[in-house]
């Protein structure tokens, strides 16, 4: 890569820490007779952890950047974010550590609190036949003959970890449906304008899991993290993993995964091609990468001292090159990610304590040479994925 320029950056990043979602805790204290831990803000904004971390990996990326020779002035810098509070929170931070004392504005389109369709993981398509092809996708995506039930039976250990962890039989959620956590009736709503509504034991497992892991995030001591219920690597493996099951059949399967990135997707492809910005930073959510990486293709990738699939404040990074002697452009891209301790100790990332790359490949491109592609094949297939997308 000697004869190689970097002409421009496109990232994708998930938000940092955050407090449980709303909707959220309105249901957890009904799983439990324990007590939740309370929280230092609002519920699903950016914690005050969450945006130092966002600061140092600001500092990093641009560190890192900067060894590649890759320069910027405010002119050079575009920051974009979802129009709620911890994304766009996250971006503010993230501009402090990466281009503190630069008059570098942080755009957002709505007032802080209402979703950017960008970034907006909704159904746009209320028809019966959308509806069921979106079911029968399930259907496929989990093997299953009615919903998810594969799925459902493939998870029941986690299910169960998770009910004794939280005495879930001494519940008031126990006593309405009188049935074992993993027997709980799942079903899925597909509504224009909202999100795919899954309930179920899949549902519950996901909320569970995110309130545990947000807890090893910010710090908490790890006897108080899920009532000292978490105590092996395995363990976290296992619970986690129904929160990556829960994102993958909502925003992988084939015809979500298309549908939910056509926004983004068309968004990027403007930005490299108004090449108005060498630096561009877009702030959403998890569910805006699986979807975008499932879309375009890349094969799944496993991130080594990772639990999560798209960790909390991590970012998918895409790299234009241009090869003066060739007369060619090349595109690259990573997934760059703070490791499960990183986060629970806050540990500032430098280019001496460095974050993880992890490289992305497409599963129906030939590399040029390992993880770099040129930028016609990958160009002709962003625009055949908006010709095609519906």
């Amino acid at each position: 890569m000697d004869t190689l320029t970097l002409e421009q950056v496109i990232v994708l990043s998930r938000h940092g820490i955050r407090t449980p979602l709303p909707h959220t805790l309105e249901f957890l204290s009904e799983l439990t007779s324990k007590n939740w831990p309370k929280w230092d803000c609002a519920p699903g904004y950016l914690t005050t952890r969450g945006g130092t971390l966002e600061s140092y990996f600001g500092n990093y990326l641009i560190n890192y950047l900067a060894g590649l020779e890759f320069t910027l002035s405010p002119d050079d810098i575009f920051i974009y974010a979802n129009s709620i509070q911890r994304t766009v929170a996250t971006a503010q931070y993230f501009s402090v550590g990466a281009f503190a004392g630069l008059d570098v504005p942080v755009r957002h389109r709505y007032p802080i609190d209402r979703m950017d369709p960008i970034f907006d993981s909704i159904i746009r398509d209320g028809s019966p036949a959308f509806q069921t092809r979106v079911i029968n996708d399930f259907k496929r995506h989990t093997h299953s003959a009615e919903l998810i039930e594969k799925l459902d039976q493939r998870l029941a250990p986690a299910y169960d970890l998770l009910s004794d962890i939280l005495d879930y039989k001494q519940s008031t959620f126990y006593q309405q449906y009188q049935c074992e956590f993993s027997q709980l009736p799942t079903q899925v709503d597909i509504i224009a304008g909202k999100e795919p509504l899954l309930r179920g034991p899949l549902a519950l497992g996901t909320a569970i899991a995110d309130a545990f892991t947000l807890q090893h995030y910010s710090g908490f001591a790890k006897h108080d993290v899920a009532w000292g219920g978490i105590t092996t690597a395995q363990q976290w493996q296992t619970i986690i993993n129904v929160k990556n099951q829960s994102l993958n059949l909502l925003c992988q399967s084939p015809v979500l995964a298309t549908h939910f990135a056509l926004p983004l997707v068309e968004f990027i492809t403007a930005l490299f091609a108004e090449e108005k910005h060498k630096f561009n930073l877009l702030v959403g959510h998890d569910s805006n990468i699986f979807a975008l990486l499932a879309a375009l293709g890349f094969e799944h990738s496993s991130l080594p001292e990772q639990y999560e699939q798209a960790p909390i404040g991590g970012k998918v990074v895409f790299y234009l090159w241009h090869d003066k002697q060739r007369q060619q452009h090349y595109f690259k891209a990573e997934f760059i990610y703070q490791t499960f301790e990183q986060l629970h100790l806050a540990e500032p990332i430098s280019l001496t304590n460095p974050p993880k790359h992890i490289t992305l490949n497409f599963s129906d491109i030939t590399p040029k040479q390992p993880g770099l592609y040129l930028w016609q094949d990958v160009s002709k297939k962003l625009h055949n994925f908006l010709v095609n997308a519906d």
